[in-house]
């Protein structure tokens, strides 16, 4: 809905308002997997006031409101039998459950777990927002200056990545032979849950609703300068300020990392560990004071036929992240527990769980959780770069040519602080002996001693550099198209906090202690990326060069038609090698050691990376016998392994390739009023782009595509459609 009044010839004021009502689901084949409906109503209103000051200044003042809710991955029990006792009915403790079903059992690859660990991801997001912009024409210039003054409402129940009823894993550790000389150590997670052996739990057992709250300030100007008539520059400047979130009623907390003591904002909480203190900073972490962002462009017109543009900006913003990660989610506005067991060695069976022990008791757990900002956590920090070229080949064919680049600093990532600083060795943990945290802290109820401490931080970075070409045929006897080719390189040294469709990667380095060694292609990072689209009004029926006295008849059937194609092709994905575990309670993924590239030859989808020695020969520990490419990493004497030299994305994955072809008409029935009919052909060719190969070096299926059923591509679909446009 839209108001528009004009009270004055040099007054405009805008109203309006709008809704949505969105949700999805879905419908399990295991209806013991309790899946849920998905809800996102959206309301947003807002008025904006347009004053003309005199026809070179005008200036435009904003106000709106936006409220989103997130409902989603709530449980539902269809079964009618299971409700809010799940877990008891099925022999696993849980104390107070509130979420329908049971708890989740994952039984590891090739087979569905059942239950559900009810994440329950719910949220209530408001936004206002006050923007006002002033524009000054003023002879060769056009100035734009404003303020912009954002407030954001996140409201939600704390919680972990565990969820509200939880997981018991089945891993298979317990059905494998450790033995390193075995030529198949890998156990079977559902022999696993046949006998009963827990190899994992984690609950969050309760939790309390916050709300966070944040100020977004900023001022910006900008000049469009007509320097030349064959010259236009652009110069600007923003400076912004992001506040740090704090939350309404002080229930936000972090640890200080010199110390080990456990901090809140405002005042120490009932339930708090005994010992901490209060934080230093609102929010719990340090304001930064250093968002400026430069602006700087320009567009030169050589000749009639060429012009060259180039420009440079940065942006600054703090990435959004999971709500785990917020420094909401700790003892005691979340209590959580994470139990993990001995695994079996060749001199050691381990110890295995039983899902009727649930989450109590084990070899190590914990009933709080602790997450950490660094006080100097920094707002990313973007910078973009381009230089371009574009030449009217004809008055309606043109060829642009150019260079992009781009820099990101101060990127998040997140990580094990507590990382063993000797791999193997529990003890060597940094906060084991903490007088906090330790295995003999103050509040023994509290104690992390050797196990994970997540800290979200800023030490990720990238960059990328890009060659690109468009060749734009604009509407020339019924025909239009572009192609566009990009030649890039795109690095990083973490995936970040969300995931990609691709293997070996993780937004945690594999050695916390050492970022840069995790320094290598991007995930995303594709060499060769062209795509296409050209559309063809077929010259054939009244006014075309074929068939232009055609009677009526004729003319609906062959006259008016157009073709389109829409193509996509672009080079494989980087995937990264991974090895066995290193016993250094990284979050981060393994890797191996790599000698040298893999020589590919006689590739196939069960053995993507070929069959020469080099793909198929895994060297031993510590050893390079001249001919493999990848190699386990040698002891280190104490129980683990060195870390591997192998980087991120050093191997990759097929390309992906897809065309979609349309037929199309419009068939006038009367007089304005029209029916509209189209054939679609998606992956018109049924073209098939296969998905990740296995990269683990110690699996025997290393290479295999077939194995693992993957294709990244859809099979052919044909789609006829009517549309009636009166």
């Amino acid at each position: 809905m839209k108001i528009e009044y004009t009270p004055r010839p040099t007054d405009k004021i805008t109203g309006f308002y709008s809704m949505s009502t969105a949700y999805d689901g879905t419908t399990s084949v295991l209806a013991i997997s309790f899946p849920g409906v998905n809800n996102y109503p959206t309301k947003l209103f807002g008025t904006n006031w347009v004053h003309t000051f005199s026809p070179e200044i005008v200036n435009s003042a904003h106000i709106g409101f936006t409220r989103t809710v997130w409902a989603t991955d709530y449980p539902i029990d269809t079964t009618g039998i299971f409700g809010d006792n799940g877990d008891k009915i099925i022999g696993i403790p849980f104390p107070n459950q509130s979420f329908a079903g049971f708890t989740y059992q994952s039984m590891g690859s090739y087979v569905s777990g059942v239950g559900n660990p009810a994440y329950g991801g719910g949220l209530i997001d408001n936004t206002y927002s006050y923007i006002d912009d002033l524009t000054w024409q003023r002879g060769t210039h056009t100035i734009v200056a404003g303020i912009q003054a954002m407030r954001y409402q996140n409201n939600y129940p704390t919680a972990n990545n565990s969820g509200y009823l939880g997981s018991l894993g089945y891993g298979g550790l317990f059905t494998s032979n450790p033995s390193i000389n075995a030529a198949s150590a890998g156990g079977f997670g559902p022999a696993d849950f046949v006998l009963d052996r827990v190899s994992s739990a984690g609950a969050t057992l309760s939790s309390v609703n916050v709300g966070q709250r944040q100020w977004r300030v900023a001022g910006y100007i900008a000049d469009d300068w007509k320097a030349t008539p064959k010259l236009t520059l652009n110069l600007g400047l923003r400076y912004e300020y992001d506040q740090p979130w704090v939350e309404q009623n002080d229930k936000t907390g972090n640890i200080d990392l010199t110390t080990g003591q456990v901090q809140y904002e405002g005042h120490v909480p009932v339930g708090a560990p005994v010992g901490s203190g209060i934080c230093k900073y609102a929010g719990c972490y340090a304001p930064n004071y250093h968002q400026f962002m430069p602006r700087l462009g320009f567009a030169y017109q050589a000749t009639d036929r060429f012009v060259v543009r180039g420009g440079y900006g940065a942006t600054s913003f703090f990435e959004g992240n999971s709500s785990n990660q917020r420094l909401t989610s700790i003892t005691p506005f979340i209590q959580a527990i994470s139990v993990t067991v001995v695994t079996p060695t060749v001199d050691n069976g381990g110890d295995p769980r039983t899902a009727e022990e649930g989450f109590s008791g084990g070899t190590t757990q914990y009933g709080g959780t602790f997450n950490v900002y660094p006080q100097d956590i920094q707002p990313a920090y973007i910078q973009e770069w381009n230089l371009t070229t574009e030449y009217a080949l004809t008055h309606t064919l043109s060829l642009q040519i150019g260079y992009i680049g781009e820099q990101g600093q101060h990127i998040e990532d997140y990580g094990n602080v507590n990382q063993y600083l000797v791999n193997g060795v529990p003890s060597s943990a940094p906060f084991y002996n903490n007088e906090y945290l330790g295995v003999n802290a103050v509040d023994p109820s509290t104690s992390i001693g050797s196990n994970s401490l997540l800290i979200t931080e800023s030490r990720a970075m990238m960059n990328s550099n890009a060659l690109q070409s468009t060749l734009r045929q604009r509407l020339n006897h019924g025909l239009e198209f572009q192609l566009n080719y990009t030649y890039s390189k795109a690095m990083t040294n973490s995936l970040g906090n969300y995931a990609l469709n691709v293997n070996g990667y993780s937004g945690a380095f594999q050695n916390y202690y050492d970022s840069g060694a995790d320094y290598g292609p991007a995930g995303y990072d594709a060499t060769h990326n062209l795509s296409f689209v050209p559309v063809y009004a077929l010259p054939i029926g009244r006014g075309h060069e074929y068939l232009s006295n055609a009677n009526r008849l004729v003319e609906e059937a062959f006259g008016g038609w157009k073709i389109s194609a829409a193509g996509v092709f672009w080079s494989g994905f980087p995937e990264t090698a991974t090895g066995p575990g290193n016993n250094s309670n990284s979050y981060g993924n393994s890797r191996p050691n790599q000698y040298r590239r893999i020589k590919v030859v006689h590739r196939s989808m069960d053995h993507w990376f070929g069959t020469d020695a080099s793909a198929t020969d895994i060297c031993p520990s510590g050893v390079d016998d001249g001919t493999c490419a990848f190699g386990l990493p040698a002891s280190n004497g104490s129980g683990g392994t060195l870390f591997g030299t192998a980087r991120n994305g050093s191997l990759r994955g097929p390309d992906y390739k897809n065309v979609d072809l349309s037929a199309f008409k419009d068939f006038q029935t009367y007089k304005e009023q029209v029916i509209g009919f189209r054939f679609d052909a998606f992956n018109a060719f049924n073209l098939v782009s296969y998905g990740n190969p296995d990269t683990g070096v110690s699996d025997a299926t290393f290479g295999e595509i077939a194995q693992l059923g993957s294709i990244r591509s859809t099979e052919r679909h044909l789609q006829f459609s009517l549309h009636y446009t009166f």
